[in-house]
């Protein structure tokens, strides 16, 4: 018995997994994402299964976020977490519904420009973070914002969240030849 699932159009052959980089263009900016598909070793058809398409958006996303200027969502996942409190509780605290931070720290969706300022200000003004929590009725425990905000996690007034890419993400230059795959995005 094989591993592989049975492929849906020709129900001879078996469907195998495929990464291949694809050149995507966004607002003028070029990148080399990864493209998850699966090719069938018997008919030769490429298609998709649901987690690829997912795994292809999500690359997609990041890409977009970094062109808009946003934290991408590996950035809100570690400012939620310096901030020390749970996707519930920055649901809470900023707003944008049950499960926003998920969606947001997943790369699902692009959080809204006010959001991404949002964030930025909470973390650069704790006073600011330690109001929002407070209005939101979010407890931060015994320490004080100010206290975290100086911690191991917080060194110094220009300690920030260092930008990381996606590992699937690699920019590419605006004066490079267009490959054959290069697809656009508007």
């Amino acid at each position: 018995m094989s591993n592989y699932p049975t492929c849906p159009l020709c129900e001879a052959g078996q469907l195998h997994e495929q990464t291949e980089e694809t050149m995507v263009e966004y607002h003028g900016q070029k990148a080399a994402l990864n493209s998850y598909f699966a090719v069938c070793d018997a008919c030769g058809a490429e298609q998709a299964s649901a987690d690829q398409v997912r795994r292809n958006k999500r690359a997609m996303i990041a890409f977009k976020k970094t062109v808009d200027g946003l934290l991408t969502g590996i950035e809100v996942r570690a400012l939620r977490e310096k901030l020390s409190i749970n996707q519930i509780q920055a649901a809470r605290v900023f707003g944008g519904g049950p499960v926003a931070f998920s969606k947001y720290e997943s790369d699902d969706v692009a959080q809204s420009e006010a959001m991404d300022k949002l964030l930025r200000l909470a973390e650069a003004v704790p006073a600011a973070f330690a109001h929002l929590a407070e209005q939101a009725g979010v407890s931060l425990g015994r320490a004080s914002v100010t206290d975290r905000w100086m911690s191991a996690n917080w060194q110094s007034e220009t300690d920030v969240i260092p930008v990381r890419r996606p590992p699937h993400l690699r920019l590419v230059s605006t004066s490079s030849p267009e490959p054959e795959n290069t697809r656009r995005y508007a």
